[in-house]
């Protein structure tokens, strides 16, 4: 076996590669979702059965993975992890003996804390990573998923501001440990994408990565966790994926429409697939079955590129986005998420995503579409993402172009409490400082900006917006800030920033269309939304 290395910087190269990695995010089952921290061992047979029966596991949910609560409370003479025999009575070789009989892969889990996730009476890995690694190896294990419980104190079950439960240290550590194991074990962080640089450290050492806090069974979680997983387009490659959390797919907590949407939008983003609802017909509707089987969804989503889509364009107040990503073969896929309660109709012209023309596909309706060119109009209906995959592509080339000028904090007046602010640490160099709009009244203000033409302007706008929201999106918490924008005293427009990643270099920037520009000087007023803060702003470009 490999000599372990414990320095936390060494520990990253030392891990970065030889890990296993997957070429595609992973695709499988968890008992978490639908059975929560009461997993059984007929629960999961019956759950991998399912899998190759419904024909799941030939689509490649391979990963059969049994969450919380698996494990007795007392570890045994030699401080091994053992299985609890009330629930499962055979054990855990056993249970991989039963799966890989299935052609399927067994998945473990543990915490890097005290206790495992759901209990005070469970252990996790914290200061027994050597003997749970081989543990692992030894019962065959082909993953872990590794959680974050209990981080920085035995009581608390959720921190997410300590040191300790921010830091990578010890998620870096068991990386490194299972590198020195005599068995491939794919390594899924669930560190719930706390602290500010998730982005950088976890994808050298694992093959997954959560950038959220729990999915919760609802549609307004989607909002919250494809707001979140923006930034991460960076650092997504092949080998290493944003893990968008479990899908609820088939959980009776969306309707069939917001199902293909969330299903859709992992996919572009290429997050794991990962099955929540039990792999029964009994249990789960034939409706959501073909959601979860849909081969050209899972295409995307396992596309050999593994490149991440990027949010195009937000209408914040018309309530859509437009996503787009690169796939192999040269091809481009569009998702047009309509986000709104209702139907509604939304026009675009092809060049926002620098396309003239393109052979198309509607994935979901299952046809080609044929040739589309120019400016696009679509019917959707409520909370309906329309997926497009794009070949035979003629680039447009006419991308607007930037007027030369950047508009920072030097170049603006404060009103309210706005105000310039240190970035820190040189952040936002080399643009200067960021403007502050904290509070309902708080507004910044250019009052020369310059463009050649009246009409609408795309203005790229670099921002810093890191309020994940851990502790609110539980209920009706959400982590995008809103921000008005303002033309020459005309009205104000409402825009819903996404997480940046902390740290403006980190984000993608972002793109609006604003109406009200006059050839020559213009005064755009930047403002809070109500009584919300904005986003930390670290300047903006016009292009015309």
């Amino acid at each position: 076996m490999k000599t372990v290395i414990v320095s936390a910087l060494l520990l990253r190269a030392s891990v970065e590669a030889a890990l296993y990695k997957s070429k595609t995010p992973p695709m499988g089952w968890n008992s978490y979702n639908y059975y929560g921290c009461n997993p059984t061992e007929d629960i999961m047979h019956t759950n991998a059965q399912g899998l190759v029966d419904l024909g799941l596991a030939d689509l490649g949910y391979e990963y059969v993975t049994t969450d919380c609560g698996w494990m007795a409370e007392e570890r045994d003479s030699e401080d091994r992890l053992q299985w609890n025999t009330d629930l499962f009575p055979s054990g855990g070789v056993a249970l991989g003996d039963f799966i890989h009989g299935l052609g399927l892969k067994f998945g473990l889990y543990s915490g890097a804390g005290y206790y495992q996730c759901g209990s005070t009476d469970l252990p996790a890995s914290l200061g027994y990573e050597e003997i749970d690694a081989q543990t692992f190896a030894n019962w065959s294990g082909d993953s872990l998923k590794y959680d974050n419980c209990y981080a920085s104190s035995p009581t608390i079950e959720a921190d997410y501001t300590s040191a300790v439960s921010t830091s990578p240290a010890r998620h870096e550590k068991m990386a490194a440990v299972l590198d020195g194991v005599d068995r491939d074990i794919a390594y899924f962080i669930c560190q719930w994408g706390v602290g500010e640089d998730i982005g950088d450290w976890a994808p050298p050492i694992s093959n997954v990565y959560r950038i959220s806090n729990d999915i919760y069974n609802a549609w307004r979680s989607i909002w919250r966790i494809t707001n979140q997983v923006v930034p991460y387009y960076r650092s997504t490659t092949v080998g290493a994926y944003p893990d968008m959390d479990m899908l609820i797919v088939g959980l009776n907590a969306l309707s069939l429409q917001e199902e293909k949407f969330h299903f859709s939008m992992w996919a572009l983003n290429k997050s794991p697939l990962n099955i929540g609802a039990p792999t029964s017909t009994k249990l789960t509707s034939a409706a959501s079955l073909a959601v979860l089987s849909n081969k050209e969804v899972i295409a995307i989503d396992q596309d050999s590129l593994a490149k991440q889509a990027r949010l195009v364009r937000r209408y914040t107040e018309e309530e859509w986005d437009i996503w787009a990503g690169e796939l192999s073969g040269s091809r481009t896929v569009l998702g047009i998420a309509n986000w709104k309660n209702d139907s509604q109709t939304v026009e675009f012209d092809l060049s926002v995503v620098n396309i003239s023309s393109a052979n198309a596909r509607d994935v979901w309706a299952a046809e080609d579409i044929g040739a589309v060119s120019g400016v696009q109009s679509f019917e959707l209906a409520g909370h309906e993402l329309r997926l497009l995959v794009l070949s035979d592509i003629i680039e447009s080339n006419a991308l607007p172009k930037s007027t030369g000028k950047y508009y920072s904090a030097a170049n603006a007046t404060f009103g309210g409490s706005a105000q310039e602010v240190d970035c820190g640490a040189g952040t936002c160099a080399p643009k200067g400082n960021k403007i502050s709009i904290p509070s309902e009244g708080a507004t910044a203000t250019f009052n020369s900006v310059a463009v050649g033409s009246a009409g609408t302007k795309l203005l790229g706008i670099d921002f810093i917006n890191y309020d994940v929201a851990l502790d609110t999106a539980w209920g009706w918490g959400t982590n995008t800030r809103n921000m008005t924008v303002a033309v020459n005293g005309g009205t104000a427009k409402r825009w819903a920033f996404p997480i940046s990643g902390g740290d403006w270099y980190e984000s993608d920037r972002m793109l609006i269309e604003v109406d009200g520009f006059v050839a020559g000087a213009n005064q755009v007023v930047l403002a809070a939304y109500e009584a919300s803060s904005a986003p930390d702003i670290v300047g903006f470009e016009v292009f015309e």
